[in-house]
């Protein structure tokens, strides 16, 4: 029983709805500090400015000028998936329509941006936007440690 405004008691209902919004809430709060795992944060993830690859780390960090992903050409993009794939250890996806997708035929499809491919260079771009969003939430519990001398 709680009390209105006007101070009489009334019985407090609980709907499906407040237990589902409180539920969401935590998944929410979860995924906030999600970790991102280590391998990630070597894996090329962008390009710095001379063109080269650069790592997660070098995206997310803001003294290191890198390209933004949206700025990519199709040939940039897939050829960071190309890049991305070749250092996975085993892959196998199965695509309806496509069948089971393994490693040497992923990279074939993105190099020749087939249906498929394009594809795959999406899927792998949503990965890379999810990792930077996860390391810049993470940031400060897997940054660089600070110094003895800044700590005191």
């Amino acid at each position: 029983m709680t009390k209105d405004a006007s101070g009489v008691q009334a019985p407090v209902m609980k709907t499906g709805k407040k237990l589902a919004r409180k539920q969401g809430t935590k998944k929410r709060a979860a995924r906030k500090f999600a970790v991102v795992p280590e391998k990630q944060w070597e894996m090329p993830a962008g390009f710095c400015s001379d063109g080269s690859h650069a790592t997660l780390r070098d995206v997310v960090d803001p003294d290191q000028p890198t390209m933004q992903l949206s700025d990519l050409t199709l040939e940039q993009r897939a050829e960071l998936v190309v890049k991305r794939l070749e250092l996975q250890s085993e892959i196998e996806l199965a695509m309806i329509g496509a069948g089971m997708i393994d490693k040497a035929r992923a990279i074939t499809e993105v190099k020749n941006k087939t249906k498929v491919g394009r594809l795959l260079i999406e899927i792998e771009h949503q990965m890379i936007r999810n990792l930077i969003e996860q390391s810049q939430q993470a940031k400060p519990a897997t940054g660089r440690r600070s110094s003895p001398k800044a700590r005191r």
